[in-house]
């Protein structure tokens, strides 16, 4: 029997003993913003270029250069992307 959306209320309580434990834990006590920053930036330029240049090894039927060039692509529109989000963000 399937239950109505909303019909009860989702069990969101951390357990008690975690919560003896971890009082009042935040990320950003340790560290932790949220960003990976500059390096894993250049690393995706990075692994982007090694995959545009793996297409130009032999291939038996270019099924290789089409998923690498695929991947390689995809990888340059996510770092776009991400570097928009970064350049555009608000803030305060």
């Amino acid at each position: 029997m399937a239950l109505k959306p909303g019909s009860e209320e989702p069990d969101l309580a951390l357990p008690d003993d975690y919560k003896h434990d971890h009082p009042t834990e935040h990320p950003e006590d340790w560290g932790w913003h949220g960003e990976f920053g500059r390096w894993t930036i250049v690393a995706g330029w990075i692994v982007a270029i090694v995959l545009i240049l793996m297409m130009t090894s032999t291939h038996y039927n270019l099924q290789g250069a089409l998923f690498l060039g695929i991947s390689a692509g995809l990888l340059v529109i996510g770092l776009i992307v991400a570097r928009q989000k970064r350049k555009n963000s608000w803030r305060g």
